[in-house]
């Protein structure tokens, strides 16, 4: 075969690849349109990092992250107010003072039973820390409470058949009444009623709950008008008592009373309640 007719094959052939790749059609593959990294792919707009991946904008982590914010300060000058949901946690149980600033926390969902007595940051008796927080405050750990209740008792006695000791707590946060009311001879107490601690010639036959603070008196209105009786008590009542005698002097309280309705829970807590028409 010559030289020329060699070329003019070798031309053809070359001819003929060209033409046949200009034939070929569009690619679909790995990198088109529909590929890997197209639109379709796993880095296009419906990949993992595409409109709906992990990190787009209907998609991952980087959407919630702004649930989980620092707590709000809260309390102080420069704290602010926590929401009906959260308590303000004070470190070391400061209650704010000296400017103390703490932060908001969830309110616990559920309490146990046990009841030491704490108080709150508001001067109101709770059983325990839980308790007070599921309210809504934090607890102090100083006595301010003991000289604030003081203040809000009232007690009374009458003898009769049976001798009547009655204690009145009012409670004018609440606008409500609290009335202890104990005999003498003794008579059974309540079944869910657990004074652990009473002078033995006396019982606690029961505890009410009404409104009207401002006449929780003797003269007022008493346990006059609707009134809610507790459902269980626990804790202790003494007595001093005039000698030979049912007849007391003064009264220390220290019950927890739990009612059927809001507020669930209250604590009769006194020392050295003068009774009234007792000995004098």
């Amino acid at each position: 075969m010559s030289h020329a007719r060699l070329s003019s094959l070798l031309f053809g052939l070359l001819l003929a690849a060209c033409d046949g790749a200009v034939e070929i059609p569009s690619i679909s593959g790995s990198t088109g349109d529909s590929g890997s990294t197209g639109n379709g792919g796993s880095t296009g707009n419906g990949g993992s990092t595409g409109d709906s991946g992990s990190t787009g904008s209907a998609g991952g982590s980087a959407s919630s992250t702004s649930s989980g914010a620092t707590p709000l300060a809260c309390g102080g000058r420069s704290g602010g107010i926590c929401g009906k949901e959260d308590f303000c946690d004070f470190p070391d149980d400061s209650c704010g003072t000296f400017d103390t600033v703490g932060r908001c926390a969830p309110r616990p969902g559920g309490c146990p039973e046990d009841c030491p007595g704490v108080c709150g940051c508001d001067n109101q008796f709770y059983c325990n820390a839980c308790a007070a927080q599921q309210a809504g405050v934090d607890i102090s750990d100083n006595a301010s409470c003991v000289e604030t209740e003081v203040g809000r008792y009232t007690a009374t006695y009458w003898p009769g058949g049976y001798d009547h000791l009655t204690i009145y707590k009012a409670r004018p946060e609440a606008d409500l009444c609290v009335m202890l009311y104990a005999e003498a001879p003794s008579r059974q107490s309540p079944a869910d009623f657990d004074i652990v601690t009473v002078p033995e010639m006396w019982s606690v036959s029961r505890i009410l709950m009404s409104k009207g603070a401002a006449d929780c008196t003797p003269e007022g209105l008493g346990s006059a008008g609707a009134a809610v009786s507790a459902t269980g008590a626990t804790g202790s009542l003494t007595m001093e008592l005039l000698p030979g005698t049912a007849t007391p002097c003064t009264v220390d309280v220290d019950i927890t009373v739990t009612f059927p309705e809001d507020p669930a829970t209250d604590h009769l807590r006194a020392t050295d309640l003068i009774v009234d028409a007792g000995c004098q």
